[in-house]
C-alpha cells in the first residue's frame, strides 16, 4: 500500500478523496438502480447537496472518509467509505460499492477493502473493523471470508427505508496480524 496525502494506491486501483468535479458522477450513480445492484437501495442524492458536502469537508474528516475508487488509469468505478464508531472509537466500519456493473466480479472490491483494512490497522491504530452485508450477497461474504473477517450475527436493518436482513462481519487486530492475505502486498 502506498499512501500519498489523500490517496491510497493499490496494485490496480487508487482510492482518492472525492473532489468537486466528481459531484455529477456521484449524483448520477446515486439515482441509478444498476449502480447499487440487488443488495443496496439507491440513495438519490442531489448534486447541490453533494457539492455542499464536498466543499464543507463532510466526506473527508479525520475519522470518517469517503473515497472514489478508480482504476489506476483514472476510470472511476465506485466508492468506499469508512467511519469510526463514536460509541466505540477503536472500531471502524467500512462500506464498498463497485458502481460500474461491468467492473464487478474482477476482484476490485476485494482489493479496495484489503488496502483500506491495512490503512485502518496500520495508520489509525484501529482495534477492529466491521462490515455489514445483505444476507443474500454471497460474493461479498466470500470476499470477507478471504480477508479474514468472521461472521458475528445476522440482524435486520433499514436501507433507505427498505427493510433487509444482513450479516455483521468483524476482523480483530489479532486476527488481522495473523492473516496471510495482509502479510504480502505490493503497490
Amino acid at each position: 500500500m502506498t499512501l500519498f496525502g489523500d490517496r491510497i494506491f493499490t496494485i490496480r486501483l487508487q482510492l482518492r478523496r472525492i473532489e468537486i468535479q466528481d459531484v455529477g458522477l456521484l449524483a448520477g450513480w446515486s439515482h441509478d438502480e444498476a449502480t447499487y445492484g440487488p443488495y443496496l437501495t439507491p440513495e438519490r442524492h442531489n448534486a447541490e447537496q453533494l457539492r455542499r458536502q464536498v466543499q464543507g469537508g463532510a466526506l473527508w474528516m479525520d475519522r470518517n472518509k469517503t473515497f472514489l475508487v478508480e482504476l489506476r488509469e483514472g476510470l472511476p468505478i465506485g466508492t468506499m467509505h469508512y467511519w469510526v464508531r463514536p460509541e466505540a472509537p477503536a472500531t471502524a466500519v467500512i462500506a464498498v460499492r463497485i458502481a460500474c456493473a461491468g467492473e464487478r466480479n474482477k476482484g476490485y472490491g476485494t482489493e479496495a477493502q484489503k488496502y483500506l483494512v491495512l490503512f485502518l490497522f496500520n495508520r489509525l491504530n484501529i482495534q477492529q473493523v466491521e462490515m455489514y452485508t445483505d444476507i443474500n450477497n454471497a460474493a461479498q461474504q466470500r470476499c470477507l471470508s478471504k480477508l479474514g473477517f468472521e461472521l458475528i450475527q445476522a440482524q435486520p436493518y433499514s436501507d433507505q427505508q427498505v427493510q433487509r436482513v444482513g450479516y455483521l462481519y468483524r476482523l480483530s487486530r489479532s486476527r488481522f496480524a495473523n492473516e496471510p492475505v495482509y502479510q504480502h502486498h505490493y503497490a
